[in-house]
C-alpha cells in the first residue's frame, strides 16, 4: 500500500517490517469506542485509500464473502479508492446487522501464545470462490489451536447490549508484543477504522477473523502469513488507558465472544 511507510526494526533478535504511526495518531483514532458501524441508508460504501474488502466487511459486521459475491470481486479481492461497494447481509440484501446479544465482564488473568493451547477451531487450506456457499460453522470440521494474544488481565468483556463491546480489552505490560492468536494471513494493517486506532486483522480461514486494536506500532504488512505466536504489533492503548489491547474475533463476519475460542 503506497501511502504507508515501512522501516525495519531489530527486536528480540528478529527483524520486523514496521508500519509507522505516531502515538498521537493512534490516540486520536482510538478515541471512540470500537464497534460495528451502521450500514448507510444508501447501502453503499465508497472505498477510501488504505481500505481492503476485509476491513470494510469488518467495519460493518459483514462476511467478506457476501461482499465479494454481491460486488463480483474475485480473489484476491482487490479494490480501489472511490470504488462503490454494495453492503449486504448473509441473505444478500442490504440490511443492518443484528447480532445475538450476550455479555461477559468477569476479570480474568490470561497468558499468551507461549502457554498451552486449547483445541477449538482449526484452519484447513482451501481456495475461496465467490460462487461457493458459505460454510456451516456448526457442521464445519475447521479446527485450530488458539492462543491469548498477550499476557495480561481482561478488564472489559464482550457485550452486544447497551454500550456494546464487540471484543475484550486486555491490560498488559508497557511495550508488550501483541501476537497472532492462531495461524493466518494479515488482511488489514492500518488506522483507517475510526475507534480502532492502529489495527491488524488476521484471516484464519474462510470462517474466522481476529482483530488487534489500539497498537502503538504495527510490525506486519498486509498479505503476510503468520503463525500462532508471531508478533503482530507493540501494545498501545485507547486515549490515556494504556497499555491496552482491544481484541475481537469474527465468525462469518459476526462478532463473537473471544473467550469462546481462547484457552480457559
Amino acid at each position: 500500500m503506497g501511502w504507508l511507510g515501512f522501516f525495519c526494526l531489530f527486536l528480540s533478535g528478529c527483524s520486523y517490517e514496521v508500519l509507522h504511526y505516531s502515538a498521537k495518531n493512534n490516540r486520536t483514532y482510538a478515541s471512540n469506542n470500537a464497534s460495528v458501524s451502521s450500514i448507510p441508508s444508501s447501502g453503499i460504501h465508497r472505498v477510501q485509500s488504505g481500505e481492503t474488502l476485509f476491513s470494510i466487511a469488518f467495519r460493518y459486521g459483514l462476511d467478506y464473502r457476501d461482499l465479494a459475491k454481491a460486488n463480483r470481486i474475485d480473489a484476491p479481492y482487490t479494490i480501489y479508492p472511490k470504488q462503490k461497494i454494495r453492503l449486504v447481509n448473509s441473505g444478500g440484501s442490504v440490511a443492518s446487522v443484528s447480532p445475538k446479544s450476550s455479555s461477559s465482564s468477569t476479570p480474568l488473568i490470561v497468558q499468551s501464545a507461549k502457554s498451552t493451547p486449547v483445541k477449538t477451531v482449526t484452519p484447513t487450506t482451501t481456495k475461496t470462490a465467490v460462487t461457493s456457499p458459505k460454510s456451516d460453522t456448526k457442521d464445519s470440521k475447521i479446527t485450530s489451536d488458539w492462543f491469548w494474544p498477550v499476557d495480561g488481565q481482561v478488564t472489559r468483556g464482550f457485550s452486544n447490549s447497551g454500550v456494546s463491546s464487540k471484543g475484550i480489552d486486555i491490560k498488559a505490560a508497557e511495550g508488550a508484543l501483541i501476537t497472532a492468536a492462531a495461524d493466518g494471513t494479515v488482511v488489514y494493517a492500518g488506522s483507517g477504522l475510526i475507534g480502532y486506532g492502529n489495527l491488524v486483522i488476521v484471516k484464519h480461514n474462510d470462517v474466522y477473523l481476529s482483530a488487534y486494536a489500539y497498537n502503538e506500532r504495527i510490525l506486519v504488512k498486509e498479505k503476510q502469513n503468520v503463525r500462532a505466536g508471531d508478533s503482530l504489533a507493540v501494545i498501545g492503548g485507547k486515549g490515556e488507558d494504556r497499555p491496552l489491547l482491544h481484541f475481537e474475533v469474527r465468525r462469518d463476519g459476526q462478532p463473537i465472544d473471544p473467550l469462546d475460542v481462547l484457552p480457559k
